[in-house]
Parts: structure tokens; C-alpha cells; sequence
């Protein structure tokens, strides 16, 4: 347990840099931050956390725990809330335990299995991201939304070719793990509101942060957007 008090900026984020790669260095595995003393975080402070959480073994955990109204909505308002497990105090953060993460209902697990097989054959992040999208269009309430904005299995046939072109094109793709990824994101955004499984919605909300630009671009293909996407996921919940 790291306790931040005062500021978290240029000046002290390099020292708690420093702590933080110590401890992971003695093979530490479990990690919480007590942020109830901070009382200011700039982009540099952000970027230590995010940078380290980015460095974990897949096994590892970072919590945050006491996270102030300001600095919690610096996370949110950056999309970076659900990337890390925030807890109201210490004791709860130090009392939950990895086998408590949210399970995933039926047709959330069938998703997952089914992109773990269809994902390694893309080799784009937007080829990833379409292949998402076919997958979640016909599961759970990922599908009813989906269906419900139109989305077919194939892009619009009027798409213009400089679109199809850009929607085809290579984009560098880094040495991540897209499933465990979207997996992990998918579970805090289950757990942000509320519930008791993972449903194939929180794993639609996972791929749009998680892809970005390219999900928007395979969106706008099939004739609709994000903003359509979260406004019909808001209003099934």
C-alpha cells in the first residue's frame, strides 16, 4: 500500500515512479494507491499511473482507493475511470480479492470465446474492430442495440471508396493481448454501474474505448455512431 498526500505533479510523480518500480521489482503483485490525501494531480501525475498500470503482468493489480471528487473527475473526464479498480477506502480496497471480479453471463463468455478465435486472424486494429462488431451484433443486448441502429453484417453498400479505403487500411498494432484487454475493460465497466455479471453491452462499451477511432470509423461504415450506440445502450439499461 502506497499512501500520495499533497500534490501529484512535474515534481513528486517521478518519486512515486520511482516507488512503484521498486515494489515491482521485489515481485509484488498487488498494489493499492491512497489517494485520500491528494489534493492536486496534473498530466504528469496521470501519466505515472497510467503508465505503470500498463507495465503489470497480466496477473498484477493496482487499486485505487479514496480517489478525491476532482481527481476522480479528471479520470472520467479523460475515459480513463474504468481502466483502474477505485475503491471508496483502503480497508475496501485492501479486502477485495481477485476471485471477487465480476463473472460473465452466457452470451458474454460466448463472445469472448468466439473473438479469442476470430481475433488472431485480423491484422489490423480496424480488421479487430470489425470482427467485434460482427461477433457482438449477434449476442445478448450488444445484438438488440445493434439491430435496433441497423447494423448488418456487411458496411453500407453506398459507402464512398475513399471511406472503404481508409476502413481497409493498415494500422500498427501493438504488442498487446486485444481480448484480455477488452475482457478487463469490459468487467470495470460492469462493476462502475452496478451490476453482478458482465453482459455483452459492458463488453460493446469496452471496444468502443478500447478501439477508438478505428470502432468509430467501422460504426460509421454500418450507418450509425457512438453517441447512437451509448443512447440506446442507456436507454436498455
Amino acid at each position: 500500500m502506497v499512501a500520495v498526500q499533497g500534490e501529484l505533479d512535474l515534481a513528486s510523480a517521478p518519486h512515486l515512479k520511482l516507488a512503484l518500480v521498486e515494489l515491482m521489482s521485489k515481485g509484488y503483485g498487488r498494489y493499492v494507491l491512497d489517494l485520500s490525501q491528494l489534493t492536486h494531480m496534473d498530466s504528469m501525475g496521470l501519466g505515472v499511473l497510467i503508465g505503470f498500470h500498463k507495465r503489470l503482468p497480466r496477473d498484477a493489480r493496482l487499486a485505487l482507493a479514496g480517489l478525491p471528487p476532482k481527481q476522480r473527475k479528471l479520470l472520467e473526464l479523460t475515459g480513463l475511470d474504468t481502466r483502474f479498480d477505485s475503491f471508496a477506502t483502503v480497508d475496501d480496497a485492501l479486502s477485495a480479492r481477485a476471485e471477487s471480479a465480476l463473472p460473465f453471463c452466457t452470451d458474454a463468455a460466448m463472445v469472448i470465446g468466439l473473438a479469442s478465435t476470430a481475433l488472431p486472424f485480423a491484422t489490423t486494429r480496424r480488421a479487430e474492430a470489425l470482427r467485434w462488431l460482427r461477433i457482438l451484433r449477434l449476442h445478448g443486448e450488444a445484438a438488440r442495440v445493434l439491430c435496433a441502429l441497423g447494423v448488418g453484417e456487411t458496411p453500407l453498400p453506398d459507402l464512398d471508396q475513399d471511406a472503404a479505403d481508409e476502413l481497409l487500411a493498415p494500422a500498427g498494432r501493438a504488442d498487446r493481448d486485444p481480448v484480455a484487454s477488452v475482457s478487463e475493460l469490459a468487467v470495470r465497466v460492469a462493476r462502475k454501474r452496478g451490476a453482478i455479471k458482465v453482459g455483452t453491452g459492458d463488453i460493446l462499451v469496452a471496444v468502443l474505448r478500447f478501439y477508438g477511432s478505428d470502432f468509430d470509423l467501422v460504426l460509421a461504415a454500418h450507418g450509425t455512431d457512438r453517441d447512437e450506440v451509448i443512447d440506446r445502450l442507456d436507454e436498455a439499461a
